[in-house]
Order: structure tokens, then C-alpha cells, then sequence
């Protein structure tokens, strides 16, 4: 069952939805919407509306800009570091996050990602 939530982050009200019982990995795309497919079981899938997009507000923003909310997200849902699966627009921002540090990979073939994933 799909949960939305929201975040409350530098003046916008970041939208995402949670998914699922399990390890976390978020999934970042332009909106969670991006993500259509049935996910599987044994994750907690977090997805995300970045700003500008789908549910959340405001202004368009530069991919390094993007990044300080998705890594601001993380922090206030005391998610840690968690993989980040990425297509679309995540794909840029994920490049920004990979600098820093952060798991990212391709989101392209969701049960490939997972597969590297759980290899952890």
C-alpha cells in the first residue's frame, strides 16, 4: 500500500510516497509517478516529488540545487544513507549525490538495481 507523506523543507512541502516493508531505498525520478511498475516485496521504497514536480511546488531548479533536498530528505527522515535507484531527471541529481558519497545507481531495470543492491 501506497503511504504519501510530506516534508516541510526549506518553504516547500516536499510530497513523497513510502512503500513496502523492508530494507529502504529511495527512488528518484522527476515524481513518484515515475515509478508505474509493481515493486516488490522485502523494501521500504521511498519516492519522491523533487520540487517543481508532480505534488511539490515550486520553482524549476538546478540538479545541484535538487540534491540539497533529496539530501536534506534523507536527514529528516533519518533514513542515513540508503541506496538511491534513479532514472530521468535522478539521473542528474544522482550524479551530484554520487560525488558526495551517496549509493546511487541506475533505476533503468528495477530487479538489476535491487540485484546490486542486495550485494551490498
Amino acid at each position: 500500500m501506497r503511504r504519501t507523506g510530506y516534508l516541510h523543507l526549506y518553504g516547500l512541502n516536499l510530497v513523497f510516497d513510502r512503500v513496502g516493508r523492508g530494507l529502504a531505498v529511495l527512488l528518484l525520478a522527476e515524481e513518484a509517478a515515475c515509478w508505474p511498475e509493481p515493486l516488490p516485496a522485502g523494501y521500504t521504497f521511498y519516492l519522491l516529488d523533487l520540487p517543481g514536480y508532480g505534488r511539490t511546488g515550486g520553482p524549476p531548479m538546478p540538479p545541484e540545487e535538487l540534491a540539497e533536498y533529496v539530501a536534506a530528505f534523507l536527514v529528516m527522515a533519518n533514513l542515513g544513507r540508503p541506496p538511491i535507484l534513479v532514472r530521468g531527471l535522478g539521473e542528474a541529481v544522482g550524479r551530484v549525490l554520487a560525488e558526495r558519497g551517496y549509493p546511487v545507481f541506475s533505476g533503468e531495470n528495477l530487479s538489476e538495481a535491487l540485484f546490486k543492491v542486495g550485494s551490498l
